[in-house]
């Protein structure tokens, strides 16, 4: 029985269209499939196809494209109207500054996550030098970003993941930051005790039961070990609030990504453990809880006060 209509012919659909005529098919076909940002994809994906100086060929009436390239052209989209994530499509995504590869063997970098970054940069704003730790580095996005902003910073990515690590090595090559960042394959539990200045973390966050829920491009197609956070979505906290300090140097940061929900949950379980001192809470560019940072307390702060 099939249970899906087989694939349009799209290159024979697009035959005699101008480039005008063209993008707006893409963009309708992306639209009927739900795709809530199909304009910019339709010409992200038509970039790919035919370079950057297709907008002029857009804005002239006559402009067709050359058959030979359609075909080119209807696999991407198809592999858009099944869902699969445009950065998966084209290879790479643009985080902060910087262009990075990503694949299905890591998530892809998100605009929420660049709110980490500001909060890292902040807790750092008069620290020259220092040692970042990126627990969960998958693409290195974050890492890289923070040490692209903090050139007498040094930065260790650690991720479970062979395939995100040689990523993150490849990115952080391509980025000019191989020679400040260092990548290792580890489980957390497993890392040895150590004296960072600043540990940052974009843990799996999402609870167990609305892993269903999510959009298809991030529930077909991103690595659900990144994503699942345990019944709660707060397993990763709760390791992170009994560890971090055995990472962190005395005054030394943390800040970790958070669901938006998570904010006060995430917040008690650091403030039980009475070693961080500061622990405050950032924003999206929504306006949505998206980070909560802390500092190591030193011994003359004492203990349980934040």
């Amino acid at each position: 029985m099939i249970l899906h209509p087989p694939a349009p012919d799209l290159p024979n659909a697009w035959a005699g269209l101008s480039f005008a005529q063209l993008i707006k098919d893409v963009d309708d076909r992306l639209q009927a499939v739900g795709i809530e940002e199909a304009e910019l994809d339709s010409r992200q994906l038509l970039s790919a196809v035919f370079g950057d100086d297709v907008w002029q060929k857009i804005a002239e009436p006559k402009a067709h494209p050359a058959p030979g390239q359609l075909p080119k052209l209807a696999v991407l989209v198809q592999r858009r109207l099944g869902r699969e994530p445009l950065s998966h499509i084209l290879g790479s995504k643009g985080f902060w500054s910087l262009d990075l590869e990503v694949s299905a063997d890591v998530l892809t970098p998100r605009a929420d996550t660049e709110a980490l970054i500001e909060s890292a940069l902040h807790l750092t704003h008069d620290q020259q030098t220092g040692t970042v730790l990126d627990l969960g580095t998958g693409s290195g996005a974050v890492l890289l970003a923070f040490l692209s902003e903090r050139p007498g910073w040094t930065g260790t990515g650690i991720d479970i993941s062979n395939h995100a690590l040689a990523m993150a090595t490849r990115n952080a090559a391509a980025s000019d930051l191989e020679n400040r960042t260092k990548f290792s394959s580890s489980d957390w539990a497993d890392l040895p005790d150590a004296n960072y200045d600043l540990i940052l973390s974009n843990p799996p966050y999402i609870a167990q039961n609305e892993l269903t829920e999510l959009e298809p491009e991030v529930r077909l197609f991103e690595p659900t070990i990144a994503l699942n956070g345990g019944p709660d979505g707060l397993d990763a906290y709760r390791f992170l609030s009994k560890n971090v300090s055995r990472w962190l140097r005395q005054d030394g940061h943390f800040a970790f990504e958070i669901g938006h929900r998570q904010a006060s949950a995430v917040t008690h379980l650091l403030a039980a453990q009475g070693q961080f001192t500061k622990l405050t809470g950032s924003k999206d560019l929504a306006g949505r809880d998206r980070v909560v940072c802390g500092q190591m307390a030193t011994k003359t702060q004492g203990k349980g006060k934040h």
